[in-house]
C-alpha cells in the first residue's frame, strides 16, 4: 500500500478493499517491518483488540507506526524557540491535515457500510485506522491547543462529530502513563533550532513536482518573466538553496502565494514562512524580499482560483 497510509487505505482506487495478498504474504511483510516505539512526546496511546491473523497484525503495525512517527514529528515542527505565528501556522497545517483524514475515513465508512464487526479484516483495519486518525487530533489539541482559533473537542465529540458516534468509548484511546521526567538544570544551553539551507521535498520522484509548478504557472501567473518555473522547481528540490545564485520572483498575489504553500507544505519538511524567509530567495510582486510575517498575515482560507489551486497540488498525493 503506497503513500500516506491515512489516504491511501480509504482510496476509492487503492484502499483496503483492493488488496487482495494472502496470509502467506502478509506474513512475509511483517518480518520486514520494524516496530516504532510509542512517541516520547505522545499523551494518548491506543488499548484496542489484538489481531488474529497476519493482515490485521500488519496493517496494525504499519498504521501504528505512522501514527506515532507523526506524534514525534510535532516536537520538530513545534520548535521551543518558534515565535507565535510559525506556531500557529504549523497547528494550522496539521489541524487541517487530520480533518482530512477524519473527513475521507467517515466517507469511506459510509461508503463501504463499514460496520463493527472485527472479526472481518477490512472492519478491523480501517476502525483501527479510525481510532489512530482520532488519537492523531486529540494529540495535538492536548499538546498545542493554544494556538488554535478553533474549539477544542473531546475525544467523544470527535467520534460524534466525524463519524456521528454519540456512543464512543473513551477506553479505547486512553492517557499515557506519566512516568518521571528529569528537571533540566537552569543555565543549560537552549535548543537552537537547525538552521537547514533545503526545503527537503519528500517524493522520490521529483518530476510531479515539476508537472504542478508548470500548472500553476499557467493558471495563477505564479512567476514573472524574470524567473522561470524550471529555476523554482530546482530551488525546491536543492539539497542546498545557497548554492543558487538567482532569485524567485513572484506574480501571483501573496494570499495566494501564502495559501500554495500551506497546501504544498505536507510534501516536504521544511517548506515553512520562517525558512522561505531566511532562504532570501523569494522577491514579492512589489520588488520586495518576501518575509514570514508577510505569509502569516496575508493566509487566507477561499484565495482567488483555490479549487484549481487544490486541484493542481492534489497531483502530489
Amino acid at each position: 500500500m503506497s503513500g500516506n497510509i491515512f489516504s491511501s487505505l480509504v482510496s476509492i482506487t487503492r484502499g483496503i478493499h483492493r488488496d487482495n495478498k494472502t496470509e502467506h504474504e502478509y506474513t512475509l511483510l511483517l518480518t520486514h517491518i520494524d516496530k516504532v516505539s510509542l512517541a516520547s512526546n505522545a499523551a494518548f496511546e491506543i488499548k484496542f483488540k489484538r489481531p488474529l491473523n497476519s493482515k490485521k497484525e500488519y496493517y496494525q503495525q504499519v498504521i501504528r507506526n505512522e501514527t506515532e512517527k507523526i506524534i514525534q514529528s510535532f516536537l520538530e515542527e513545534f520548535p521551543s524557540n518558534a515565535i507565535m505565528e510559525e506556531n500557529k501556522f504549523a497547528y494550522g497545517i496539521f489541524e487541517n491535515k487530520f480533518t482530512k483524514y477524519l473527513q475521507d475515513i467517515a466517507y469511506y465508512i459510509e461508503n463501504r457500510q463499514i460496520d463493527d464487526d472485527l472479526r472481518t479484516d477490512d472492519n478491523y483495519i480501517i476502525h483501527y485506522l479510525k481510532i489512530s486518525a482520532l488519537r492523531l487530533y486529540a494529540e495535538l489539541q492536548e499538546q498545542y491547543g493554544q494556538y488554535s482559533t478553533n474549539p477544542a473537542y473531546t475525544i467523544p465529540e470527535l467520534a460524534e462529530k466525524y463519524f456521528n458516534d454519540p456512543d464512543f468509548g473513551t477506553d479505547s484511546i486512553c492517557k499515557k502513563e506519566k512516568k518521571s521526567v528529569l528537571t533540566v538544570e537552569k543555565g543549560s544551553s537552549k535548543t537552537i533550532r537547525n538552521t537547514k539551507t533545503s526545503f527537503n521535498f519528500t517524493k522520490t520522484d521529483t518530476s510531479i513536482l515539476l508537472k504542478v509548478l508548470q500548472q500553476l504557472q499557467l493558471k495563477i501567473d505564479l512567476l514573472k518573466i524574470e524567473t522561470n518555473v524550471e529555476q523554482l522547481y530546482q530551488l525546491l528540490i536543492s539539497s542546498d538553496y545557497n548554492q543558487l545564485d538567482y532569485k524567485i520572483y513572484l506574480e501571483c498575489e501573496t494570499t495566494q502565494f501564502s495559501y500554495i504553500v500551506s497546501q504544498l507544505n505536507p510534501f516536504f519538511t521544511n517548506l515553512k514562512p520562517a525558512s522561505i524567509e531566511r532562504s532570501n530567495k523569494f522577491i514579492t510582486l512589489t520588488g520586495v524580499p518576501l518575509k514570514a510575517n508577510n505569509l502569516y498575515k496575508n493566509k487566507v482560507h477561499n484565495t482567488k482560483e483555490k479549487e484549481e489551486i487544490d486541484k493542481i497540488i492534489q497531483q502530489l498525493q
